[in-house]
């Protein structure tokens, strides 16, 4: 019988492939050093960078007042002054699957187990002094033996183009052709003045001729504001709609707006289709803190069954396991054949929930159907922990299938191969590896 120590130094010594995250381009992480004020979202290089995204929800859910947050992540603190403002509030919240994360890179990047008054300055200074070329590469392959990333860029371009190719994958984000959001800059980079719908078009066919080329796959993380009931409505329904909201969409009624983005997402399905780009859909939990609307999430499931049967050429990659609805994903990829779930972010909103779905997926779904990693996270420091937890979790679910006996001890090391990176080699295509 294989041990857990023992599968778990099996998993440790296969590369992942991390299928989602928003990380910041390293070269903008060493230039916010010395002119923060160009890029002013990254939070100040000191502990506090630690609590800035995912730790920082819990914290508010906990009761902490906002604006005290913010104090945590800027620079005009000392780390003992910030410290002072996290001590009442930290105990409240160790607990969470975020902050065993924190403690997880602690412990991999810094030697310390916790943070405390004593060493938030030490921590501070070690984050500071990190920061520089190579960081990145030391940290996701070096410590965390990741063998590439796949970024869904925050940082307001249209498509990244990243610095680093081979580590950093990115994705080509749609949200932004369904919405409207941001439509001057597309349309200034495309050259193309937008009058009608047709225009529009003719932008979005632009950007998936110069990116789709190079892009992992496209993103789209609408199901934040809305369902994911798509309706088909043609160009002729959608035009005169998109003309008002195009010019101010202000006397827009809320079903008007519904069907010019119904339009474009299938518009965009159908480009994915061409290029053969691969859709990544965030469903379930929300990012953040007081404003989840659960009765929208659960249709999150339902919804997308639509996608699978109007689209069967496109591979649908369905974000965070639907948390907390996930028993209904296992059944869509049992049930569609373009249907694959992925385990991005999920090990550390609920580590037990994950291993209950990794395990119960395993003796349901094809075991080619889920990618088990991807950190979410902006913050390149957090991520060696939460891949910590992800092998951690893999190795708990191997080692209980194998003592129930669902699982053939001889099948671990290719099961293992087949989670941690054979899944996401066989589903995505590298653009820079060809």
């Amino acid at each position: 019988m294989r041990a857990f120590e023992d599968i778990l130094g099996l998993l440790g010594q296969i590369p992942l492939v991390d299928t989602h995250e928003h990380l910041w381009e390293e070269s903008h992480r060493i230039g916010a050093l010395t002119e923060p004020e160009k890029y002013g979202r990254i939070a100040a290089p000191d502990f506090g960078i630690l609590l800035s995204h995912y730790t920082d929800s819990d914290l508010c859910s906990a009761g902490m007042p906002s604006d005290l947050l913010q104090k945590i992540t800027s620079p005009s603190l000392s780390p003992k002054e910030k410290w002072e403002i996290i001590a009442p509030w930290y105990p409240k919240v160790r607990n969470t699957g975020y902050f065993l994360c924190l403690r997880e890179s602690l412990r991999l990047l810094y030697g310390e187990t916790d943070l405390t008054a004593d060493n938030v300055e030490s921590v501070s200074a070690q984050i500071r002094a990190d920061i520089q070329p190579g960081f990145y590469d030391r940290l996701l392959r070096k410590v965390s033996n990741i063998d590439y990333c796949h970024v869904n860029s925050l940082e307001g371009e249209v498509f990244m183009k990243t610095e680093m190719p081979d580590l950093l994958a990115q994705d080509l984000s749609f949200v932004g052709f369904c919405t409207l959001d941001g439509w001057e800059k597309k349309a200034e980079l495309a050259d193309i003045s937008v009058d009608s719908l047709k225009d529009w078009h003719k932008v979005i066919d632009w950007c998936f001729e110069q990116y789709g080329p190079q892009a992992v796959a496209l993103k789209n993380q609408m199901a934040y504001g809305r369902r994911l009931d798509f309706a088909p409505v043609t160009a002729g329904e959608a035009e005169r709609p998109f003309e008002r909201l195009l010019a101010d969409g202000k006397d827009l009624t809320a079903d008007e707006r519904k069907m010019v983005q119904d339009h474009l997402f299938h518009y965009c399905l159908k480009k994915a289709a061409e290029y053969h780009l691969p859709v990544k859909l965030h469903t379930g939990y929300y990012a953040g803190h007081g404003s989840m609307p659960l009765e929208r999430v659960r249709q999150n499931a339902g919804d997308v069954c639509g996608l699978l049967r109007a689209y069967p050429n496109v591979r649908f990659d369905l974000f965070h396991i639907g948390y907390p609805y996930q028993d209904e994903y296992i059944a869509l990829a049992k049930q569609y054949p373009n249907a694959w779930v992925d385990m991005c972010w999920a090990w550390i909103i609920s580590p037990e929930a994950s291993r209950r779905f990794l395990a119960e997926f395993l003796v349901t779904a094809p075991a080619s159907k889920v990618f088990v990693f991807g950190g979410d996270f902006i913050p390149v420091e957090m991520v060696p922990g939460h891949a910590s937890i992800a092998r951690r979790g893999v190795a708990l679910v191997l080692r209980d299938l194998v003592e129930s006996e669902w699982l053939a001890e001889a099948d671990v090391p290719d099961m293992a191969e087949r989670l941690m990176r054979g899944n996401a080699h066989e589903f995505f295509k590298h653009p820079a590896r060809g």
